[in-house]
């Protein structure tokens, strides 16, 4: 994960310059899943820049969460993706279904 800090050996240091360039310049599609307010499932593909990823993963864990707060929603919708959205994805975006980790809650 990149944040504008990070631990150098026990301590927090900012990040260069040039790194935070890149960090905001560094986007993460990610793909999660949920529940709406119903309690219906669903998911969300989302591009998060790489110096909005720490605040993004921190807000999941704290119960409601919107993701558009911390990036773009580039698709989204019920029960689980489509084959044709993952074509979409894997085409636009280079998403790759197969390397997809989950994160545990």
């Amino acid at each position: 994960m990149v944040s504008s800090d990070r631990m150098n050996e026990g301590f927090v240091t900012k990040l260069t310059a040039s790194e935070q360039i890149i960090a905001e310049k560094t986007v993460c599609i990610l793909l999660i899943r949920g529940e709406n307010p119903e309690g219906g499932k669903m998911y969300a593909y989302v591009a998060v820049r790489a110096d909005r990823l720490e605040p993004f993963m921190e807000a999941q864990k704290s119960g409601t969460f919107f993701p558009e707060d911390y990036g773009m929603i580039l698709e989204a919708g019920e029960g689980e993706p489509s084959d044709a959205v993952k074509t979409r994805m894997t085409q636009e975006y280079g998403f790759n279904h197969e390397a997809m980790k989950d994160i545990e809650d």
